[in-house]
């Protein structure tokens, strides 16, 4: 392929004017109705070369662009001598002489940013310079029509692939990283400075979480990257800022362009959060449907991720919610395993004569056994144990899960704090008039639990049609058991435990004191219950 020298173009003539504007007026209307039947590029190409063809006088003709999944590609038309159109467009711009004719090329760009390449083949020579001129202004005239309907398609695609990608990353199951990437991956498509995720807690709604980023690098995160302004605000405003425009937040971020996005939930009528981006120059209407179609889909992400931790929190304290989540394979540690772990069942004493002869309704009974199994639930919570479930009054905790990064003495330790934890607050729930009254009137010394700790293997993981974390075994069993024989204010420990304690160094654990060795029978259970009386 040889390059052909070019002349300066020669001045219009009327004729050729008429014409240049019957080609423009035929090119704008092919390309209108493609657009209007919604047509691929291939039907859009199809509809349109024949009749340029004809219009220019043209033996072929062949553009180069990215299709709708910004993959490149060639579309031709005519006769282009057994030689592929995209190697021929993939040469120099401008005039060439081939073997089979002349080939005029040129760029198809908009503002500057270059979309593809439209390349005619005329039959023969190139001619003189006034016919090389008045081609070259024919196929400029055909470009400044295919370049701006070309950069739709390309600007749609390119939308459209960026939200996949961001729709991708928010898919992992670690929201917080999964954020961190869908935001980098926008910045590097869109002039994105200052970013802001605001969004409620799952479990305790009144508590907001934020993540700040710059140029898409994350600046401040609740929690361990705090930001001192924003801290601030979220101290004297609380949950009012996800609410009405962004003029609180505004102030945060003075002298820049501020726009809010109400990250809203179907299920409720509060907001889950918000985002707010700001720069000094403000947001192309492209920047702005991508943050809104990013909102969209992060509003579905933040249910997702707010059903995880309320359905977590049923079970774990919020530093293992936490722990597990940052996890991209959580799921592994709730499937069922067995292990050694420590057993907890505490129950309230004389709850049925308190329930049949203190209160005045179910009511006031609910509302009591409330507060004492939140409180008791917060003890096991505290000493790094999961809240199995509830039986009645009866609380039961596991030590151990869901990581089980303990050894065996470690989670007797816990289990045995947790004892003596609930023991401390109940008595001390007595000292309140209300409950010394209640106590009073159905003839007890004071509000009490009895409690039976076991140390043994079960079967832990979510079970059951509503997924709940909880632990077979026949050591199970025996804490039940152990609890049942448990008096007034009174820990049993099975024999597992004792032993366990023994290899402490712990100070609160040396301190300890226990009475003997006592062998209980029980109904269903083959060997008698080998326990030792915790003392007070």
């Amino acid at each position: 392929m040889t390059p052909a020298p070019t002349s300066p173009p020669a001045e219009l003539s009327l004729d050729e004017y008429r014409f240049l504007r019957q080609l423009g007026r035929v090119t704008d209307d092919l390309l209108e109705e493609s657009l209007r039947e919604r047509e691929t590029l291939t039907q859009c190409f199809r509809r349109c070369f024949p009749t340029l063809l004809a219009h220019l006088g043209a033996r072929a003709i062949a553009v180069t662009t990215r299709d709708e999944e910004l993959v490149e590609q060639t579309w031709s038309e005519g006769d282009w001598g057994g030689v592929f159109a995209g190697s021929l467009l993939a040469g120099p711009v401008g005039l060439s002489v081939l073997d089979t004719g002349t080939l005029l090329t040129q760029t198809l760009d908009v503002a500057g940013s270059p979309v593809g390449t439209l390349g005619v083949l005329f039959a023969g020579p190139p001619g003189d310079a006034s016919t090389t001129a008045k081609r070259a202004r024919a196929l400029d005239v055909v470009a400044e029509e295919l370049d701006t309907v070309l950069m739709l398609v390309h600007t749609a695609s390119e939308k459209h692939q960026l939200i996949l990608q961001c729709n991708e990353h928010l898919a992992n199951p670690v929201f917080e990283a999964g954020m961190d990437h869908a935001v980098r991956t926008l910045s590097q498509r869109v002039r994105l400075p200052g970013f802001l995720l605001l969004y409620r807690d799952a479990v305790q709604p009144h508590v907001l979480h934020y993540r700040t980023y710059r140029h898409g690098q994350l600046e401040y995160e609740s929690g361990e990257q705090p930001g001192a302004q924003l801290e601030s605000l979220l101290h004297q405003h609380g949950t009012r800022l996800l609410h009405g425009d962004a003029g609180v937040l505004k102030r945060l971020f003075d002298g820049r362009t501020t726009e809010a996005v109400l990250i809203s939930a179907a299920t409720r009528s509060e907001p889950l959060g918000k985002i707010v981006v700001w720069s000094n120059e403000g947001f192309s209407a492209y920047a702005m449907d991508l943050i809104r179609v990013l909102a969209s889909t992060l509003s579905q992400r933040l249910l997702d991720y707010n059903r995880e931790r309320i359905h977590l929190s049923q079970f774990f304290p919020t530093v293992a919610i936490d722990a597990l989540l940052e996890d991209p394979d959580y799921a592994r540690h709730l499937r069922a395993q067995e292990q050694e772990v420590g057993i907890l069942f505490a129950d309230i004493n004389g709850f049925t004569r308190i329930c049949e002869q203190g209160f005045d309704s179910p009511r006031s009974i609910g509302r009591f056994v409330d507060e004492w199994s939140a409180r008791a639930v917060d003890c096991i919570w505290a000493r790094g144990g999961v809240f199995d479930k509830m039986v009645g009054d009866c609380v039961i905790g596991l030590f151990g899960p869901p990581f089980f990064q303990t050894d065996r003495v470690r989670r007797a330790e816990a289990a045995v704090r947790a004892a003596q934890d609930i023991q401390s607050f109940t008595a001390e729930l007595s000292e309140r008039e209300e409950v010394a009254a209640l106590c009073r009137r159905v003839k007890l010394p004071g509000l009490g639990v009895a409690v039976g700790v076991n140390l043994a293997t079960a079967n832990c993981g979510l079970f059951g049609p509503n997924r709940n974390y909880t632990a077979f075994s026949s050591g199970m069993n025996q804490a039940a058991r152990l609890q049942s024989l448990a008096g007034f204010r009174e820990t049993l420990v099975m024999e597992s435990v004792h032993e366990a304690l023994k290899q402490s160094q712990e100070p609160f654990v040396r301190k300890l004191q226990f009475g003997p060795l006592t062998e209980t029978p029980v109904k269903n259970v083959a060997q008698p219950l080998r326990h030792y009386r915790l003392a007070p």
